[in-house]
């Protein structure tokens, strides 16, 4: 993983936001819209690294402890 992306997003978020980013990247190609597709990009690699700025800027975590 990348030097300081710490993973904040936990499955049910990834499987949540790698779904969103396919129907993203499907209206991207059937609209040809730039927005849509930047949105899908975006979206996509939260769901693959497990990190999302939004998270990290309010400091909120929905990974599970580690024991």
């Amino acid at each position: 993983m990348m030097k300081g992306f710490k993973k904040n997003i936990g499955t049910p978020d990834r499987l949540l936001r790698l779904t969103i980013g396919i129907l993203l990247l499907g209206y991207a190609y059937w609209q040809m819209s730039w927005i849509a597709l930047i949105l899908a990009l975006f979206t996509l690699f939260e769901a693959f690294m497990s990190w999302c700025i939004l998270y990290q800027i309010l400091g909120k975590n929905s990974c599970p402890r580690k024991k």
